[in-house]
C-alpha cells in the first residue's frame, strides 16, 4: 500500500509543523511561487496546512489518475482567494519535495485586449458595449483553447506548456506555465470551471475533483475594492465594474457551486475552513 502525506503526517509534533509552517511561509515571501506575478501577503497558518492544504494533496497522491494525468479544479467567486490557494498549494508542494503537482489558471486563457477591444458584448441593464468593459464574464475567455489544453493535459505524458496572465502587462501571455512528463495531477483554478452551460460544462465534465471556495459578500466588496484601487481605478469605475462585471459573475459562480465535491469557506477570523456543502457559502 502506498505511503500518503496524511501517513507521514499523522505523527508529527506541533513543533514540526510549526517549522514546515514558516517553510512554506518562507517560500511565499521569495518571488512568486506561481507564473502569474501576482505576490502573496497572506500566509497558511499551522491548522490550515494540516486541515486544508495536505489532506487537498493527500487526495491525490493516495490514488493514480483515471487518464495519463488528472485535472483538479478550483472555482471560486472574484476576491475569494483562488490564486491564494493555488500559492499555498505550490509552495507545500516545494517544501515537501513533491514533484507530481503542476499549477494553472483559467485567467490565462483571456482573450487577448486586441480582440476584446474588436467584439461586443451585452451589459447588465442590455446596452452593447465593448467587450473589454466586460473583461472577466464569461465571453472574454477563449474556453475552446482552454478546453484543447485540458484534454491535451489528461491524454499524455508529453512535456507540455500553457499560457499564463500577467497581471502587470493586463495581457496572457503563451507557454509560462511547463507541465512536465512527471506530472500525474495539475490543479486548475478559475471563476466558471463548474458552470453547466456548453462548452463550459465539458471543462467540468474533465475535473476528476472539484473544490469550491468563497467568502463573505463583505468580505469580497473589500478584496475587490483593494485590488482595482492597487491597479489604479478610481471609486466610480471601481463600483461600475462591479455593477456590470464582478456581481454577476459572484451570484453565476455560486449558482453552480454544488457541483463541488469539497467546500472551503475563509471565515470572518480570515482563516480557511472546510465546511459541509453549498448552502454553507456566500453571505
Amino acid at each position: 500500500m502506498a505511503i500518503t502525506l496524511g501517513d507521514r503526517f499523522m505523527n508529527l509534533t506541533k513543533t514540526e509543523f510549526d517549522h514546515l509552517a514558516r517553510r512554506v511561509e518562507s517560500t511565499l515571501r521569495a518571488p512568486s511561487v506561481l507564473a502569474d506575478e501576482k505576490p502573496v501577503a497572506v500566509f497558511p497558518r499551522v491548522d490550515e496546512l494540516r486541515d486544508v492544504l495536505v489532506p487537498l494533496l493527500d487526495w491525490c497522491v493516495a490514488r493514480r489518475p483515471s487518464a495519463a494525468r488528472g485535472i483538479v479544479g478550483i472555482a471560486a467567486p472574484c476576491g475569494a482567494g483562488k490564486t491564494l490557494l493555488l500559492s499555498w498549494l505550490a509552495a507545500t508542494v516545494r517544501e515537501l519535495g513533491l514533484t507530481q503537482f503542476a499549477f494553472a489558471a483559467l485567467d490565462g486563457y483571456h482573450f487577448p485586449n486586441a480582440v476584446l477591444d474588436s467584439r461586443s458584448g451585452v451589459d447588465p441593464e442590455g446596452n452593447l458595449v465593448p467587450l473589454r468593459l466586460l473583461k472577466g464574464k464569461p465571453p472574454t475567455f477563449d474556453v475552446d483553447s482552454f478546453l484543447v489544453d485540458l484534454r491535451a493535459v489528461k491524454s499524455t505524458h508529453e512535456e507540455l506548456h500553457l499560457p499564463m496572465y500577467s497581471r502587470r502587462l493586463h495581457e496572457p501571455v503563451a507557454g509560462c506555465i511547463k507541465v512536465g512528463p512527471e506530472v500525474e495531477w495539475v490543479f486548475v483554478e478559475g471563476n466558471f470551471l463548474f458552470l453547466d452551460t456548453p462548452p463550459w460544462r465539458q471543462v467540468r465534465q474533465l475535473l476528476e475533483r472539484k473544490i469550491y471556495l468563497d467568502a463573505g459578500n463583505d468580505v469580497l466588496r473589500a478584496r475587490l475594492r483593494s485590488r482595482h484601487a492597487a491597479a489604479g481605478r478610481d471609486a466610480a469605475w471601481i463600483e461600475a465594474h462591479f455593477s456590470r462585471t464582478d456581481g454577476p459573475n459572484i451570484s453565476l459562480i455560486r449558482a453552480h457551486a454544488h457541483f463541488a465535491d469539497v467546500f472551503f469557506r475563509w471565515g470572518r477570523d480570515g482563516h480557511l475552513k472546510e465546511v459541509e456543502g453549498a448552502h454553507s457559502i456566500g453571505t
